[in-house]
This record gives structure tokens, C-alpha cells and sequence, in this order.
């Protein structure tokens, strides 16, 4: 069953940790990658959705909110990239971040800017995506759906390519530590259905290793779940 508008399920209050950076372990690095070295890490690697695909076109489902979801549950599992700024510029960490994504127009090649509220639940998160994108998705607009949250990091998606390599963001930009997700177009690859998926990351509070641990776990859980 669908979750409409008079039944959403509402989170809790968003919350937000700040970071006390004097006496944070990480802190020589933020100060180095802020100021001396700033710069993001990107990788893409692809990733065996062959299982998942089958599932998603035997239960009826949009391939994009379902990848958003895998997307999100792994965003949502590490602190990491839960990072940013809250509105007076302090540094801390959501307990919960949503996806910010757009919707695609065929007819004039513009897109819809939505955002979604995260759950855990898959069913719950599902409905969410496809009751914001019938409510919001046909008005031609950056915020659509009105003003984002403070705690949103971006997921987009090129179902027209399979890249082998994507960088989304820009290394100027200090003040948006989330991560930037980009989702490409899924081929057949020795018999499996593999899918390019790449990550932006700001260095001040991510390094080689969680990007390599998001992959792993984003495959881990792509393999493992039932629909």
C-alpha cells in the first residue's frame, strides 16, 4: 500500500551533533584539507546489480528509487558522510541525511529538483520517492519541492552512459562537505548486469579508505537484498 499524503509518516526531529573540532581526532586533517590542500576524491567503480535488477522488474518497481535507496541506506550507515554545516556554520553531523535528486524531462530537457526524507524501510522510502516525484515532479524548477534541508547530499543519475570515470563537484566549493553520488547506465558485462556508480567526496572528512568501504558495503547490500 501506497503512503499518501494524509497518512505520511513523519521522522523525528532532525538532529545534529557538532563537532567540537579543537578536540576532534581528525582535526589536523580537516585544517589541511580547508585551507592548504583543499580538493574531493572521486572514484567510479561498477557494480553486479544483476540480482537486484531481476527483483526490481519481477516486483514492478522504477529502477531510480530504488537506487536511490541502496544509494541512502549506505550514506545513512557511516558518519562520515553525514558531515556538514548546520546554518550557523558549525561543523557536526546529522543523524539522518536525505537524498536530493533530479527528475528528468523528455520534453524540454529540463529537470525537477526534488527531495525525499530518508527510512530505513525500504517500502516506506519507496513511497515516499514516488509520491514526491507525482507531486513535485512536473513543475520545472530547482527547488520544486520548495527549500531543501540542511541535511541533503545529491544522487543523481545518466541513464544514457556508462561512464568509466565522473567528477561532480567542484574543489573551490569548502562550505558542502556531502557526498555527491552519480549513477550511470547498467550493461551486460560476461553474463551480469553491472552498473557504474561514481562518488564525490570532500578530503577534509572522507579519505581513500571510507570511499573504498562505501563500494564495498554498497555492493554488499546490493547482492544481498530481497525486495
Amino acid at each position: 500500500m501506497g503512503v499518501w499524503p494524509n497518512q505520511r509518516i513523519k521522522d523525528d526531529i532532525m538532529k545534529f551533533e557538532k563537532i567540537d573540532i579543537n578536540n576532534w581526532d581528525r582535526k589536523e586533517y580537516y585544517d589541511w584539507f580547508t585551507t592548504k590542500n583543499c580538493c574531493k576524491i572521486s572514484m567510479t567503480m561498477n557494480v553486479d546489480v544483476t540480482n537486484l535488477i531481476k527483483q526490481i522488474k519481477g516486483n514492478n518497481l522504477r529502477h531510480y528509487p530504488v537506487f536511490i535507496y541502496m544509494v541512502s541506506r549506505i550514506v545513512n550507515t557511516y558518519s562520515e558522510f553525514r558531515m556538514n554545516y548546520d546554518k550557523n556554520g558549525d561543523l557536526g553531523i546529522y543523524d539522518k541525511i536525505y537524498p536530493r535528486y533530479p527528475i528528468f524531462h523528455e520534453s524540454d530537457k529540463k529537470i525537477s529538483l526534488l527531495w525525499t526524507e530518508y527510512s530505513d524501510d525500504f517500502r516506506v522510502f519507496y513511497d515516499r520517492v514516488i509520491l514526491d516525484m507525482m507531486t513535485y515532479g512536473e513543475k520545472r524548477s530547482v527547488t520544486a519541492k520548495g527549500d531543501f534541508p540542511d541535511n541533503c547530499y545529491d544522487v543523481s543519475s545518466l541513464p544514457w552512459s556508462s561512464f568509466t570515470s565522473f567528477i561532480g563537484q567542484s574543489t573551490n566549493d569548502n562550505l558542502w562537505l556531502s557526498p555527491f553520488v552519480m549513477i550511470g547506465r547498467f550493461f551486460e558485462d560476461n553474463g551480469k548486469m553491472s552498473m557504474p556508480i561514481a562518488l564525490s567526496v570532500h578530503h577534509a572528512v572522507c579519505d581513500g579508505y571510507h570511499v573504498s568501504r562505501f563500494f564495498r558495503s554498497l555492493q554488499d547490500l546490493i547482492l544481498d537484498f530481497n525486495l
